[in-house]
Formats: C-alpha cells, structure tokens, sequence
C-alpha cells in the first residue's frame, strides 16, 4: 500500500467513526449486528490510562505538568467512542500519596460501569510500610483490579500483588531494572509500559525488552508511546501475540492514534484479538 492509498483509507475510516458518533448524539439507534458478527467482534480494551486528580488540582499558581493536574475521565469516554474502545484500565495521575486518588479511580468505575477497569496507584518511598494493606483494600473493597507505578516495585508492593493475584503495570528508569523482580516473583504477572521507553527516549530499551519477555514467562509488554514505530512491529513479529498488550497512556497521549499504530501491524485476526484485549482480561482473569 502506498501512503496516498494509506491516507484515502485512514480518511474514510475517520468520517465512518465520526458519523457513527454522531448518530450515537443524535440518539439514533446503531446498526444491529449479526449472531456471526458478534462473535467475531474484537473487543477493545485500552490497558493504559490516567485520570483523576493529581498533585497539583486545583493549584492556581501555574502552570503545572498536566500529568499533576486533572485528567478528566470524560474525556477519555469520548475519545473510546470515537476509536472504538470497549473498555480502558483507568488508574490516578501524580500524587504524593495514593489512598485518596485509588477511591477516586473505584467511583469512576462505579460511576461508569463496564467502561471503566480500575487499578491502583503507589509509590514505593512515600507509601513505604502501608501499600499492602492499602492494597488489599483496594482491591477486596474497593473492586480494584491492579497496581500501577513509575520505577521499580518494592518488595511489599510484589508480595501484596502475588497474594491478592493482580497484575503490576510499571515503567522502570531502565529495562534491566525490571529483571530482578520479574525473576524473583514468578507468581506476580508483569506488564512492562511503552515497549520498556515512553516515546522510544531510549530506543535499545525497546530491544531490551523485547529480549526480557521472551525470557520471563511472567513479563509482558504493553505497547503505549512508542514513537519508533519499527519496535512495535520488531515486538510483534518476533514475540508470541500473548506476550502483547495494547494501551495508549491516554488523555494526553491520544488512544485513536494509538490505536491506528495496532491496525497498521496488519496483524491476523487471532493476534488482533489477543493484543486488543484478550491478553489483559487473561492477566485480569476475566472478571472485568
């Protein structure tokens, strides 16, 4: 395919969504699927996103980091009307501490129901001594599904996460940080964000990744802002489609881009509906 026909395709594909929307505002009812169509539709869940409050809501004295500030779960919904999304893991931005931002997450689930998934949020250093047993109400109470961070999880954040049987989605300073604790805990399920480097800053991270979950039948790979788009396809073509896991790190990363990435792999309809969604309700066990 050449890029005028790409863009003639991806043109047309934008104006069906966009007038789809429109009906669904207008309040005309959608197009009925056939019993084979249904089956054979893909669901779509996006495994990567913020929202919420963060260290900064509210704070008039900008401007602030938008990753600190609010990232409003409205506006998630409809951009996942707009692509196509079935459901998105939804978890806090930046905060000093978490307790009250994971209860924000569990009442936008509440709120939203069968759109939203929610995990949890922590930091290793200023939540040290407490996150097991925030996590386990988190997850028992609060309907929490998951556990998110930035770096490296500690040891009470692993051990926590292999007792309550959730998955930990996380994005260490480098990919050979996550070696030790993927290998020390083979009972947890690790999802590795942005093909291990958020906008392919360090582009031999992707390799490395890459290389890591091959190794560990515990490590996955989640494929949001990846900006060299060879990885992605390197990822795809050279690991199992159940190693593969599609999110966007939406808001401010945009999930109908992200999502056009995953179509352009081209990949067969059994790929497709693994990385799409099937491999996260797997991790998530379904009961989502």
């Amino acid at each position: 395919m050449d890029r005028r026909e790409f863009v003639q395709r991806a043109t047309v594909g934008v104006a069906a969504t966009a007038t789809l929307a429109r009906a669904r505002n207008a309040g005309a009812s959608e197009p009925q699927l056939s019993a084979n169509d249904a089956v054979d539709r893909v669901q779509i869940i996006d495994a990567h996103c913020h929202a919420g409050p963060g260290l900064h809501s509210g704070d008039p004295n900008g401007p602030h980091d938008p990753w600190t500030t609010f990232n409003d779960p409205e506006e998630t919904l409809q951009k996942m009307q707009e692509a196509g999304i079935d459901k998105t893991v939804i978890f806090p931005i930046n905060n000093a501490r978490y307790q009250h931002a994971n209860e924000t997450i569990a009442e936008y689930v509440q709120r939203w129901p069968g759109k939203f998934i929610g995990f949890a949020k922590h930091d290793a250093k200023t939540e040290a001594g407490k996150i097991a047993d925030l996590l386990r109400r988190e997850v028992q109470e609060l309907g929490l599904k998951g556990l998110k961070l930035h770096g490296t999880p500690s040891s009470e954040m692993m051990t926590a996460a292999g007792e309550l049987k959730i998955p930990i989605l996380f994005h260490p300073a480098r990919v050979e940080d996550c070696h030790l604790p993927v290998r020390a805990h083979p009972e947890v399920n690790f999802i590795l964000a942005h093909l291990g480097s958020f906008a392919s800053r360090q582009w031999r991270d992707h390799e490395q990744a890459i290389l890591a979950t091959l190794q560990y039948p515990n490590l996955y790979l989640e494929t949001s802002a990846v900006v060299f788009h060879r990885y992605l396809e390197k990822a795809a073509r050279e690991l199992p489609a159940d190693k593969l896991i599609f999110g966007t790190d939406g808001p401010l990363v945009d999930s109908r881009i992200e999502l056009q990435k995953i179509r352009m792999l081209k990949l067969d309809r059994d790929a497709e509906r693994k990385i799409l969604g099937g491999n996260i309700l797997r991790l998530l066990g379904q009961h989502v």
